[in-house]
């Protein structure tokens, strides 16, 4: 089954998220043709159910100075998904644009395209524009530039390693959480708490910290899968 990885926008209940042309466009490869100008329009920031991975997650908790559980108290709901106001904005859209451009999610990254992964690849996807958008599309360039310019690979790198984690422990018991589901997602939230899941566990093992969080997810993805397959059945 095709799985998207941090590159489709979940729109409200009766709105579609591709056009037709995305799905018959299912083998756009990274030389594809293509560009795409934003002109700050912010007409994408309104209603759409942005997910966020322990990656993403502590990249915008680092950019707030907050720590993963803070953050995710002021602008998380639903543990993964970030809070929208009252209209239907981002949380972090100012009146300039958005406040965090710097740490924007893989799936502000990729906008106006999706990413899928599946047993043929990696392929891309077109997806539904605001009617009223003012962002450009072209062809100078192509898929792979678009990525490079947005500084998307370090995003995707991380979205492809959680999702493997994830497909991995499937339906596994969460270590410590014998008190019950609501302590199993206490214990879970814990343990995708990337930061201090990965310092606490490198002081454990008595290993230096890396400084970066690209290279604290991989370990993070490591350590969790080997704390899971350690677990009894």
């Amino acid at each position: 089954m095709a799985r998207p990885t941090g590159g489709l926008i979940r729109v409200p209940t009766g709105a579609s998220a591709v056009r037709n042309r995305a799905v018959r466009d299912r083998g756009m490869e990274r030389q594809t043709a293509f560009s795409y100008r934003c002109a700050a329009c912010s007409r994408c920031c309104y209603h759409k159910k942005i997910q966020l991975n322990p990656y993403e997650l502590a990249r915008l908790a680092r950019s707030q100075y907050l720590s993963a559980a803070a953050f995710r108290e002021r602008h998380v709901t639903d543990h993964v998904y970030l809070r929208q106001k009252s209209d239907g904005a981002c949380v972090f859209l100012g009146a300039k644009g958005c406040t965090v451009h710097a740490d924007r999610p893989l799936v502000c990254r990729l906008y106006p395209l999706g990413r899928i992964v599946d047993g043929d690849g990696e392929h891309f996807v077109e997806l539904t524009p605001h009617p009223q958008t003012e962002g450009r599309y072209g062809k100078d360039g192509a898929i792979g530039d678009y990525l490079t310019a947005q500084g998307a690979e370090p995003f995707m790198q991380a979205a492809d390693a959680y999702y493997q984690l994830f497909r991995h422990l499937g339906a596994a018991s969460v270590p410590g959480a014998a008190g019950g589901a609501d302590e199993g997602v206490s214990v879970a939230l814990e343990a995708l708490d990337l930061e201090g899941f990965v310092t606490a566990e490198a002081g454990r093992r008595g290993v230096t910290l890396p400084g970066s969080l690209e290279e604290q997810a991989r370990l993070h993805c490591q350590w969790i899968g080997e704390m899971f397959a350690s677990c009894p059945d």
